[in-house]
């Protein structure tokens, strides 16, 4: 043992270490995990939701779309108008594939990702947001479960090629 000091001048002889009482713990029932009928439950709320996903990310989309529409040309990334458009298709994109909807998980993705690579949106980059938009009111409008098969990759594989281009030009890509 050390010959430390505890400032009254008594030398500590012994440690005394004091475990706080875990009170969650014993509010938690069980300690296996879910049980079967938890588990039924989740996923009877998560089909209802699913249900239910085009009613609201449509309206998402319409909301997003307002926010595209007030990005005037020359304004940097970090504008309101901007920043929120960023949120809201953020929040898109995880649930997108929550609910069954990974094509707009995937779109919102590269509307997120496009945002961050650019500096300033030109009357081009707003184009691009643009058609993102009009891609998620599409798979929304259409109620496009899945991948969208070959017509969602041609759509994603195009906004990509769009995008890559664009930022090409402008030597960020």
């Amino acid at each position: 043992m050390s010959d430390q000091s505890n400032g009254g001048g008594k030398k500590n002889d012994a440690v005394q270490i004091i475990n706080p009482p875990h009170p969650l713990k014993h509010k938690v029932s069980g300690g296996g995990g879910p049980s079967p009928e938890m588990l039924a439950k989740a996923e009877a709320a998560i089909a209802k939701m699913s249900d239910d996903y085009p009613n609201w990310a449509s309206k998402d989309v319409e909301t997003l779309s307002a926010l595209v529409a007030r990005i005037e040309p020359g304004v940097d990334n970090e504008a309101e108008p901007v920043r929120e458009a960023f949120r809201l298709a953020h929040d898109m994109r995880g649930q997108g594939g929550s609910f069954g909807y990974p094509l707009m998980t995937r779109i919102a993705n590269s509307f997120c990702r496009f945002t961050e690579k650019v500096d300033v949106l030109d009357a081009g980059g707003v184009g691009i947001l643009e058609t993102h938009v009009n891609a998620m009111r599409a798979i929304v409008g259409n109620r496009v479960k899945g991948t969208g098969g070959e017509m969602g990759d041609q759509i994603a594989d195009g906004l990509d090629a769009a995008v890559r281009k664009y930022l090409a030009k402008r030597g960020t890509a």
